[in-house]
């Protein structure tokens, strides 16, 4: 695979596209029971996944087989399960209810290759040897695995499935570093920019491919109008809505920049500063990101517009964020009898606060 040569510039935008993702990325690649399934169960997922929609053909198909085969735990055991069975495919038809004659042949070539890793290091566990080989293994290993149907997407799926902090380069992370950098980009470039931009910011790469993928493979909410069929994800769309359809002003009307079902809305950019809109279960609050360059001083000039006297707020940083809350109702997503004051509060500071720097100059 030939090595690709990323440009500084490339990487702080699409750390910058990162950084707009919202405050929840940090965490998220653990919050998925995908990653706590046993061996055997994880290698059926990572095969079965490719080119395939997760929610409604994957899961339940895992679901069913863990029900039937509880014992089924390393991938040793899931190995001799499948070869109890005529072909590979008379496997995946009984077992996952699966027809696909070179999905079956991928998958038993997955578990070969991973029973080999094993029998290399027969003092430890599986887990423990299936971790040090994810983790020391490159990306462009998977080539020597010569497997059909197998690339680098599933290849790195294999490897984060297992422990590995990396990203799996499908079409989401793809499409979601071309649009940053307004271009193409081939699947080793994304790879290759996610996990250094990540880094940049301090962030797990898991965490930030694992968010990507939950906003785009599982369609969040982008645009106002959007049919939703999640429980949480129609609350959140039926707070945000009136605010973007101009019911309490036309300020922050019109498409959100990014809303999600965790309760966050990017309101206004200005002077280099982010207005964010949080709910909660039960609070909610308005939150500034002070941008580069020089956002500590930046947020030092911003706040003298906000005397203590007159505003309550709290600095809020990280390791890669300047932010500051400016708390407003202890009322939140669970308080939906209250939601016409709790949006009414949100708008009222949001627009003061946007004023105040406008007027500014600063």
């Amino acid at each position: 695979m030939n090595e690709i040569n990323i440009a500084e510039a490339d990487i702080a935008d699409v750390a910058e596209g990162i950084r707009k993702l919202g405050p929840d990325v940090r965490g998220f690649g653990t919050v998925d029971p995908a990653w706590t399934r046993p061996p055997a169960v994880l290698v059926i997922d990572c095969v079965l996944s490719l080119n395939r929609r997760y929610d409604a053909f994957v899961v339940p198909r895992l679901s069913a087989f863990m029900e039937k085969h509880h014992n089924i735990q390393k991938v040793t055991d899931l190995a001799y399960l499948m070869d109890s069975f005529q072909s590979p495919n008379a496997f995946l038809q009984q077992e996952l209810n699966y027809n696909h004659e070179e999905r079956a042949y991928t998958l038993q070539s997955v578990v070969e290759f991973l029973c080999s890793i094993v029998k290399k290091v027969p003092t430890i566990t599986e887990e423990e040897a299936f971790r040090h080989w994810a983790i020391q293994a490159k990306p462009e290993e998977y080539q020597k695995m010569n497997i059909k149907g197998f690339g680098i997407a599933g290849f790195q799926y294999l490897r984060m499935l297992f422990g590995a902090d990396t990203t799996k380069p499908d079409v989401h992370i793809i499409r979601f570093v071309s649009e940053i950098l307004d271009r193409k980009v081939s699947g080793i470039e994304a790879l290759d920019l996610l996990e250094a931009s990540s880094g940049l910011l301090g962030l797990s790469v898991r965490d930030v491919d694992a968010y990507i993928w939950d906003i785009r493979a599982r369609q969040k909410l982008e645009t106002p109008g959007t049919n939703i069929t999640e429980t949480d994800e129609m609350l959140y769309s039926d707070f945000w809505l009136p605010i973007l359809q101009g019911n309490l002003g036309k300020l922050f009307a019109g498409k959100p920049t990014t809303y999600h079902k965790h309760g966050w809305m990017m309101g206004k950019k200005i002077q280099k500063v982010e207005i964010w809109f949080r709910l909660t279960n039960r609070k909610c609050y308005i939150r500034l990101y002070f941008l580069r360059p020089n956002p500590l001083e930046r947020r030092d000039k911003i706040m003298e517009l906000f005397p203590e006297t007159d505003y309550e707020y709290e600095y809020k940083d990280t390791s890669s964020q300047t932010t500051v809350i400016f708390p407003v109702l202890e009322k939140g997503k669970n308080d939906r009898d209250d939601w016409d004051e709790i949006r009414e509060k949100l708008v009222t500071m949001a627009t003061d606060i946007y004023k105040k720097i406008n007027e500014s100059g600063l």
